[in-house]
Parts: C-alpha cells; sequence; structure tokens
C-alpha cells in the first residue's frame, strides 16, 4: 500500500497561514489548472463529494489542492502556478487549508499521501502521524500502551463489500446483524439510553438522520416479545462522532463477553458499511480494550495523540 500520514484535525491552530484567500470550488476546475500548469500525467477524476480549494492571489489562481477528491477524508492532489512552484509557504497553506476543511466538514482525521504530506511545515508537522506499515504485527506493536484511550484507525482499502444481513446463532437460535429499520428507532434508541446513557442514545439517534441509516445492530429476528427490547443484543454507528469514526461496540449484558462472535461480526459489517460509504480508512473512536479490536484487524494502529482527542471537551452524564 502507498505510504500515507494522519493529521489530527482537532489539534490544528484556527487558520491556516499566509495571505492567500482560500476557497471551495467545483473539483472540475482541476482539469483546466492541470492543463494550464503543465503537471504531469492526467488529473484524478474526482469522487461524488470531491471539492477544489482554490488559492488566489489578486483574483487569479495561484494553487489548488483536492479535499475529499480521491475518497473521503483525503487531501490531494496539491498543484501550484509554476511562477509559483517555490513557494513552500503556499504549498504548506494550500495543505493547511484543506486539512481546516475537513474539519469544517465533520471529520476529526484528515488523510495525505506522502507527496502531499511532505508540505507540511513546523505547525503542521506537530499534528501528522505516518501510518507504520507493519500490519499483521503483533497487536501490542501497534498500540499505545500509555494512552488511557485512544482511536484505533483502520486501513479499509483491502476491505469486503457489505452483506445487507448476516445470521448468527446463539443458544441454537439464530440471530441477524443488519441495519436497523426506521420503524425501530424510538425502541433501540430508548433501549440504548436505558442500557448505555444518553450520549450514546444520542449518537444512535443522528444515526436515522442519514440515508441509509449509518449504523449495525444484531437482534433476535423476533418481531414482537413480551418485552421487544429483549430482541437487542448489541449495537454500533458510524458517521455520528465525526464522518468516518465508528461508535463503541456496545453489547447487551445477556450476551457481553461471551466468545460468540457476535462483537467481531458487528464490527466488521460496520467496517464494510463505511468503506462502501466511500471512505478508505475508519476510525474507532475512544477505545480502551484497544488490543481486542488489534487482534480482530491486522491492518489497525492505535493513534498517537489521541487521548482525549475530539472526546476531551464535551459535556458529560455517564
Amino acid at each position: 500500500m502507498p505510504a500515507l500520514t494522519l493529521f489530527r484535525l482537532y489539534d490544528l491552530p484556527a487558520e491556516p497561514p499566509g495571505g492567500w484567500t482560500l476557497e471551495p470550488a467545483s473539483p472540475l476546475a482541476l482539469r483546466a489548472l492541470w492543463d494550464e500548469w503543465g503537471a504531469d500525467g492526467e488529473p484524478p477524476w474526482p469522487a461524488p463529494a470531491g471539492e477544489l480549494l482554490l488559492a488566489t492571489e489578486n483574483g487569479k489562481p495561484v494553487g489548488c489542492a483536492g479535499v475529499n477528491h480521491s475518497a473521503l477524508g483525503e487531501v490531494g492532489p496539491l498543484l501550484r502556478a509554476p511562477v509559483l512552484a517555490g513557494r513552500a509557504d503556499l504549498a504548506a497553506s494550500l495543505l493547511h487549508g484543506a486539512l481546516w476543511r475537513l474539519r469544517w466538514l465533520g471529520h476529526a482525521y484528515g488523510f495525505a499521501p506522502a507527496d502531499v504530506a511532505a508540505h507540511a511545515d513546523e505547525v503542521l508537522r506537530a499534528a501528522l502521524w505516518e501510518v507504520p506499515d507493519n500490519a499483521g504485527s503483533p497487536p501490542a506493536e501497534r498500540d499505545v500502551p500509555e494512552q488511557e484511550w485512544g482511536d484505533v484507525l483502520v486501513d479499509l482499502r483491502d476491505w469486503p463489500p457489505p452483506r445487507p444481513v448476516a445470521e448468527l446463532e446463539l443458544d441454537g437460535d439464530p440471530v441477524l446483524v443488519r441495519r436497523p429499520e426506521a420503524s425501530e428507532q424510538l425502541l433501540v434508541v430508548d433501549w440504548i439510553r436505558d442500557a448505555f446513557g444518553r450520549g450514546w442514545a444520542a449518537e444512535f439517534t443522528r444515526a436515522f438522520a442519514h440515508d441509509p441509516v449509518s449504523a449495525v445492530i444484531v437482534a433476535r429476528p423476533r418481531g414482537f416479545a413480551e418485552d421487544p427490547r429483549r430482541c437487542l443484543l448489541g449495537f454500533i454507528a458510524y458517521n455520528t462522532v465525526r464522518a468516518g469514526m465508528l461508535s463503541s461496540i456496545a453489547l447487551s449484558a445477556e450476551i457481553r463477553g461471551r466468545d460468540n462472535g457476535i462483537a467481531a461480526r458487528l464490527l466488521s459489517s460496520c467496517l464494510s458499511e463505511v468503506r462502501a460509504h466511500g471512505f478508505q480508512h475508519a476510525v474507532l473512536g475512544g477505545v480502551s480494550r484497544r488490543l481486542v479490536a488489534l487482534r480482530a484487524v491486522d491492518a489497525a494502529w492505535t493513534v498517537p495523540g489521541s487521548c482525549p482527542g475530539v472526546f476531551g471537551k464535551g459535556i458529560r452524564d455517564r
């Protein structure tokens, strides 16, 4: 896999440096600038959510950087007008502005290939981490043990496509791993609030605001019971805390701690959903028992400096 750099967007200073005006533009403008400035090869075709951050000086384009252009959460390519090709400060400002744009769009992390990340100045270097190439090494080597908790980065570039429904077995009976239905929203959210607190319930409510619903549950395939909430066994959501981030896996007390593969299938199904959504990397947010996740996924690493990350300033009651 190509070398990749991660930027902790919550650690960026408030504004990009330099006196250039940085504004979003159509990603298709890259085609014209690419030809005008004599860039090598062909420009990458933009992803559906792609943007172009354009730097202008006196109303004239002097540089540009892709935002969500190659994949969601990624920055690049980065171009400068030939007359300013040697201006390292312009390149750093473009990179900083593109990362700041990602933060405004709701991302906690930004990613860039090595040739784009190489333009980071001293300020940006304090917030970056070069993702190692030791996928598959022992989990302890991919962890940061001194962190109380931390975010876990998962490389999704080889992750399989999602399956609409997966059937598992629990005590001889089937259980289904699937997206929740809209009609189940109040039932599921009330259960999460009572069992896990209002913070997780609020996050899961947000999952229902997305189309498709950005969550996966595990449930018994019975529509009604004396207490229908007993059908619910676990859940995980994504794109709720931040774009491309997964919430923690939560399991009911009935199955918590049992080696039945449900947690692993929940995680795998959710990661497949994130990959199908357009992300090449996902982040498990605020994980304390990280070695469990690192054992489950070979291409996963604890992100240094991610404690407290995006969770350090929120108001919490539980």
